[in-house]
């Protein structure tokens, strides 16, 4: 075994995919084990005269002072004879606990953690307050095949993938070996289907009757879905857009809070910039454009007025098909849309960059076209 300092730095330039171990030359029995995919720190002493070896975590999750102070506390329960394994799981944290430690580690939105946390209070509410060990019985595996049995598919995809980012998570931090029931479950072919994806209800020939209908409505919930329409944006980036958001003087909008945690902007058409200064006249930097207008009933106002039934997320699909069948390219579209390219599409996902003035003569045809088929 390699000796030497265990640092940060030491281990963002270690190359060695091997599964060598190295020595901490400041705490003997500390130790780090590289692979090709990982980084796992681990105690490798002696308890009572026999060999032993713990997993403490995964680099980054843990760093390598947070691990260093692992190892002291594992290391002195071997000097006294005891396994520190046995006396880890005591320590263990409760489910809800976990779920905190994972939301701020992970760094995810407020919306995101309150749709975790009800999740779990509402369908695995037994075993919120007990140690995540208690994941591993017969008991909480019964429960999962119930739950997969008995609730709406796409409700127990967030449950099953919720349940196992969590047990990945915890195996990588306490050095665990917990596996999803979902797993098993799915083996055995007793997952139900995925959910599919809802068929867009509005139609080309319904933007007539929906225009007529959306004019009817309050001036501001009028202006938030024609604003929806000609820019595809997502419900929540459109409710939220503040008026230091619109850049006249740039000719751009901007949305830092969006659903895959990137960034977004868009050229200000002249259809968009005409919407866009009625709705910040009289604001400040902070204000909301759209503030009043309730997200979850903006829709059911105009189909009151004669719409046909729509949801929200139709309008940015349409701003897509329009776009696809304007011939625009996917790259055009993805960044209109904000959409991530898979990860296996290296090409758009790593080299092609295209900014606001690259999508604008693609933005205002998609929104010419769409004022076309609402005229008609």
């Amino acid at each position: 075994m390699t000796i030497l300092t265990l640092t940060e730095s030491l281990l963002q330039s270690l190359s060695a995919t091997d599964r060598r171990i190295y020595r901490d030359r400041i705490l003997c029995g500390f130790c780090l084990q590289t692979n090709k995919r990982t980084r796992t720190f681990l105690v490798a002493t002696s308890v009572q005269g026999k060999q032993f070896r713990m997993r403490l975590g995964r680099w980054p999750l843990i760093s390598v002072e947070e691990a260093r102070a692992l190892a002291v506390e594992a290391l002195r329960e071997c000097r006294a004879g005891r396994n520190p394994a046995k006396a880890k799981v005591l320590s263990l944290p409760t489910l809800m606990e976990a779920l905190t430690s994972y939301c701020n580690d992970k760094r995810l939105k407020p919306s995101s953690r309150s749709r975790y946390d009800s999740m779990l209070r509402t369908h695995f509410a037994p075993w919120q307050d007990q140690p995540v060990s208690a994941l591993t019985g017969t008991a909480f595996s019964e429960h999962c095949h119930h739950f997969a049995q008995n609730t709406g598919a796409a409700l127990v995809e967030v449950g099953r993938g919720l349940i196992g980012a969590m047990i990945n998570y915890l195996n990588a931090v306490y050095g665990l070996h917990l596996e999803s029931p979902f797993h098993k479950l799915a083996a055995a072919g007793l997952m139900p289907d995925r959910s599919k994806p809802r068929a867009r209800v509005l139609r080309e020939d319904d933007l007539p009757k929906w225009r007529e209908a959306v004019e009817k409505i309050g001036d501001k919930q009028r202006d938030y879905l024609f604003l929806l329409l000609y820019t595809g944006l997502r419900r929540d980036e459109g409710i939220h857009l503040t008026r230091g958001a619109v850049g006249f003087d740039g000719g751009t909008i901007s949305i830092p809070d969006t659903k895959n945690g990137k960034p977004h902007s868009l050229p200000i058409t002249p259809l968009m910039d005409e919407i866009l200064r009625r709705r910040c006249q009289g604001l400040s930097e902070h204000d909301r454009l759209f503030d009043g207008v309730a997200k979850e009933h903006v829709h059911s106002m105009a189909i009151r007025k004669g719409a046909p039934r729509f949801m929200l997320h139709d309008l940015r699909k349409l701003v897509a098909t329009t776009g696809e069948k304007l011939g625009l390219s996917s790259a055009v579209l993805r960044r209109i849309l904000n959409h991530t390219a898979p990860k296996s599409d290296v090409l758009h996902s790593h080299y092609v960059q295209l900014g606001c003035g690259d999508v604008a003569p693609a933005l205002s045809a998609i929104q010419t076209e769409l004022g076309r088929l609402m005229a008609a």
